[in-house]
């Protein structure tokens, strides 16, 4: 039998490779121009799309109380397993939000930090949507709570019921700084959510990234204020043994600023040095144009 020889040697692999999905530098740039369009909402549509993101987030926070509350015996047997299924279902608020490009204070706290350090867009303009955003994020958290969640009892078992209660409790009765680092890491990570589903280019690709991030936050324990706006004030209506000044002084302060600074140093600050300071020189330009993902 002949000796097999090789025909030739293998063609080595090309450094740049193109696959269907934004690189870096190009995803930097489509989120400044998602933070240009965001400053130049008019104050309805500004409020009407903060409205439809404080609702969008409760119904995930919502599907999360309802799939842990219920699973009574699998928090006693295997909690590890039962947190990460009650996780694995909050991130549709999420999908709905980026689908239907809806405003959410939290993103914005990443988004809008990086065409203003770009000198695109104001300070006032950034202000003007973290302050709306927040504020009718707030009013569309409690309007799920309140009509779409306790009036309709979604929580229907004394379990979940229960449940709600405990946890809002824990949110609150919870060391100040230990709040503000758990805002902080859940922010980061719903950056990493945002930068996902700006990178890629189809459906499919843009839930399951955000799948991917905001699921790893719920299950490590952190904290979303917006969604704490619906997972607190129902835990207080079922007996919550909290006030609402502490949940404003323990929670809502503390995991604020944590999100914050998350989402804009952590996420915005970094993401422009890396990526979005020198998008004007002819290197950049020539890498966004590209179909390259090795930028």
């Amino acid at each position: 039998m002949d000796e097999y020889k090789p025909k030739g040697t293998p063609t080595p692999v090309p450094v740049h490779v193109k696959i269907d999905a934004n690189n870096a530098l190009e995803t930097v740039h489509l989120m400044s121009l998602a933070g240009i369009a965001k400053a130049q909402l008019s104050w309805v549509d500004l409020i009407l799309k903060s409205l439809l993101g404080g609702i969008f987030i409760s119904m995930g926070a919502l599907f999360d109380l309802i799939v842990a509350g219920g699973a009574v015996g699998l928090r006693e047997t295997n909690p590890s397993l039962a947190v990460l299924l009650s996780g694995a279902v909050f991130p549709i608020g999420f999908a709905m939000i980026v689908v239907t490009n809806s405003e959410l204070a939290t993103s914005n706290m990443m988004v809008m930090v990086i065409p203003m350090l770009q000198r695109r867009i104001s300070i006032y303009d950034l202000s003007r949507n973290w302050v709306v955003s927040y504020v009718f994020n707030l009013a569309g958290a409690l309007f799920t709570g309140g009509f779409l969640a306790w009036w309709t009892n979604a929580l229907s078992t004394d379990a979940e019921k229960t449940y709600a209660a405990t946890g809002a409790a824990s949110r609150v009765n919870t060391q100040w700084s230990v709040n503000f680092l758990r805002g902080v890491g859940c922010n980061w990570l719903v950056g990493m959510a945002i930068f996902f589903a700006t990178a890629n280019r189809e459906g499919v690709s843009k839930i399951y990234g955000i799948w991917i991030a905001v699921t790893t936050f719920c299950v490590l324990g952190y904290q979303h204020c917006i969604a704490n706006f619906l997972l607190v004030p129902i835990g207080l209506w079922y007996g919550a043994p909290v006030s609402v000044g502490k949940f404003i002084y323990q929670s809502v302060i503390p995991v604020t600023l944590g999100n914050i600074l998350g989402g804009a140093v952590f996420g915005g600050v970094v993401f422009w040095w890396l990526y979005g300071r020198d998008e004007n020189d002819s290197a950049t330009k020539d890498c966004v144009e590209s179909e390259h993902t090795m930028c």
